[in-house]
């Protein structure tokens, strides 16, 4: 597995978080590595600082707006991320950068450091993360771009290294950066500059992203919190009553962990919503299975985890959403997780109610199966196992 496109395809997820700009994870690495390759930077000092910029906002839990603009939020914010990114297989520059991404070069706000004891990873992460707020408020690369600049100007030795501003105001003198920046090839182009990174990502590396993921899932909402980790739990011990063997239990896993990926592009005020919803609100609400498929597509070897985890709404019928895909055609570790989620989501509160007890669940899925939208065996596996 590329982990340059894992960490790309799972910078999406984050993107697509309620109220944050889509790709701007993928626009500040952008300007980043311009900025990097610009001081002539290392190769490994390149793959740290296109890592951190692609995970940079991993522990935002607010809107984008909001964030840049609390200062309390910030720190936490970065410190949140940090740890979350120390629990990743990734080189302890990338935490670093992440935990200092918003301290100012002159030392004012709350950060600790100032000056060159901030990491310069961080320096150059923060610059193009903030130059990526100031350039989609240009609307247009053909709009007057001085106001950019003098604002970068006028930034310079309070919040970012001025050497560093020297830097990218010299980068953005030539047309190629804004046509680069505001392609919709972006993608390609990233791929193009990014540095060649030969980290082994193995299935007990991937089990520990999708744990770390997960978490940011669950956390999106309190009525979802160990949401994720509770259908794994149920979709291994049934994958275990099946006798699944190892690596198609380590996928199973996995794929629970990451079923509701595209959670993260529901609007909590859907999520938290104590009445019951409109219909439009329905049909975003059942957006989510697509978008989890269409982030886990952007990562090459991940298509049987994609199937799996994104299949979860598909029903025996064929009449589930996203692409009413027909019973025959689902396998079984995907009917396991499309009742483990079920019955998950059933014992769990909700905003509009408290949790269902185990049997009054048990009978609702029974319906369930009588409908032919679940899966007889393996409703018939999970109530021995529950027994």
């Amino acid at each position: 597995m590329n982990a340059s496109e894992l960490l790309e395809g799972l910078s999406l997820a984050l993107d697509v978080a309620e109220n944050k700009t889509f790709e701007h994870a993928q626009r500040t690495a952008y300007i980043a590595l311009c900025i990097a390759k610009e001081l002539n930077l290392s190769e490994e000092e390149l793959q740290d600082i296109f890592a951190a910029s692609l995970l940079h906002d991993i522990g935002m839990t607010t809107s984008l707006a909001d964030s840049h603009q609390d200062i309390s939020l910030l720190v936490k914010h970065c410190q949140t991320g940090a740890q979350m990114v120390k629990l990743l297989p990734l080189p302890v520059n990338v935490a670093e950068y992440i935990r200092w991404h918003h301290a100012n070069w002159d030392g004012s706000g709350l950060f600790e450091l100032a000056g060159s004891s901030i990491p310069l990873g961080a320096q150059i992460i923060y610059l193009a993360d903030q130059s990526d707020v100031l350039l989609q408020e240009l609307g247009s690369i053909y709009n007057d771009r001085s106001g950019i600049q003098n604002a970068l100007q006028k930034r310079s030795g309070i919040h970012f290294n001025p050497l560093l501003v020297e830097a990218l105001l010299s980068i953005q003198s030539k047309e190629i950066f804004w046509l680069d920046y505001s392609s919709t090839y972006l993608p390609e182009i990233l791929r193009t500059i990014r540095p060649n990174i030969n980290w082994a990502i193995c299935p007990d590396h991937l089990e520990l992203i999708a744990e770390v993921f997960a978490g940011i899932i669950d956390n999106k909402s309190p009525f979802t919190y160990e949401h994720s980790q509770g259908v794994t739990q149920v979709a291994v011990r049934l994958g275990e009553y099946f006798k699944l063997d190892q690596r198609t239990l380590k996928t199973l896993k996995i794929s629970a962990l990451l079923h509701d990926l595209g959670k993260l592009t529901i609007p909590n005020s859907i999520l938290d919503k104590p009445g019951k919803l409109t219909p439009l609100e329905y049909q975003r609400i059942k957006s989510h299975a697509y978008y989890t498929k269409l982030i886990l597509a952007k990562i090459k070897g991940l298509e049987t985890i994609r199937d799996w985890a994104g299949n979860h709404h598909e029903t025996l019928d064929g009449k589930g959403y996203p692409e009413g895909i027909p019973g025959e055609r689902l396998s079984l570790p995907e009917r396991i997780i499309a009742l483990s989620d079920v019955y998950q989501a059933l014992t769990e509160k909700r905003p509009y109610r408290q949790p269902l007890p185990q049997l009054k669940a048990m009978e609702i899925i029974q319906g369930l199966v009588n409908e032919h939208k679940l899966c007889p065996e393996v409703f018939a596996s999970f109530s021995k196992v529950l027994s």
